[in-house]
């Protein structure tokens, strides 16, 4: 099923891209032949070893009795024996890589990308915002210049991932054969842009806007504040309240994200991948991102 899916296979080939043979390099799901050929005794010692009490978190949020949760996870704990998960290296330095799947598609899946931040960089508020003015809404740039001028595209967007000690920024858009040239000259004009000229005061107030109001739609639900505050706790970064949190997406200055699109999208350090039918519409076009990805 997620092999035919390549809007979504391509996210993994971008991740294969920036990271290489790093761990953040493999597919979460992982491969065919390595789950086929793992025998279940292994699987259970991986569980028994990583899921045990040094390593599990409790978060819960709603109408609960505190002294109720904490007497029911108690009992519940039982002998959960173990070792903390050990750490990797950090990913290796960015270098600019492309790569391709082939698969038979009527459309072509594309994304742009390169090694971001980590989840505990207090920049993070302000890749947010930068973000949301490239390609993470829809009054953004890439969703304008690609979707709503010229019809190129369906689906066109910007994100962001954090992890330990790194992170991902990446653009995808999905078109037809035809327009992928003239997608990707408009993601390296935009890319250039957003390096080169600050963005506009008015583009920066709608950006925080949209993040701060973002922001507190998804603390309307409990679902979302549990898994805010276990994801605090689990990755050990500082738990900020919804004040401190609209505090920050603030602060952030318009010189804070010029400079951070000048490092995390310099074009030495971007990445590319796609999914279509042939590579060579692929590889012709993608040097209008950066030159580095033309010589990959």
């Amino acid at each position: 099923m997620y092999e035919d899916e390549p809007s979504d296979k391509v996210h993994d080939v971008l991740a294969s891209a920036v990271f290489g043979d790093h761990p953040l390099g493999r597919p979460v799901i992982g491969r065919a032949e390595v789950i086929s050929s793992v025998p279940v005794p292994d699987i259970a010692r991986y569980h028994d070893h990583r899921y045990n009490s040094d390593n599990l978190v409790l978060a819960a949020a709603g109408n609960i009795d505190h002294d109720k949760l904490v007497e029911l996870a108690v009992a519940s704990q039982g002998d959960l024996t173990g070792a903390q998960n050990g750490k990797v290296d950090p990913p290796p330095a960015p270098e600019a890589r492309r790569l391709f799947h082939k698969k038979d598609t009527e459309q072509y899946h594309l994304c742009v990308g390169a090694p971001g931040l980590a989840r505990d960089d207090d920049r993070r508020f302000v890749l947010r915002v930068l973000d949301t003015v490239l390609g993470g809404s829809t009054s953004s740039r890439l969703f304008q210049e690609i979707r709503e001028k010229r019809g190129l595209a369906y689906a066109v967007y910007s994100y962001q991932s954090h992890y330990v000690d790194s992170g991902q920024t990446a653009i995808y858009v999905g078109t037809r054969p035809e327009n992928v040239q003239e997608a990707f000259d408009i993601i390296g004009r935009e890319l250039d842009r957003i390096r080169s000229e600050p963005v506009t005061q008015a583009e920066l107030d709608r950006a925080k806007e949209n993040v701060k109001g973002r922001t507190v739609l998804s603390m309307e639900s409990p679902l979302a504040r549990m898994n805010r505050l276990g994801s605090a706790l689990l990755m050990g970064v500082p738990l900020l309240t919804l004040d401190e949190t609209l505090a920050k997406i603030d602060e952030v200055t318009l010189e804070d994200v010029s400079e951070l699109a000048s490092e995390l999208l310099a074009a030495d350090r971007l990445c590319a991948a796609g999914v279509g039918g042939d590579e060579d519409v692929f590889r012709d076009a993608v040097g209008a991102v950066s030159p580095a990805l033309a010589a990959a």
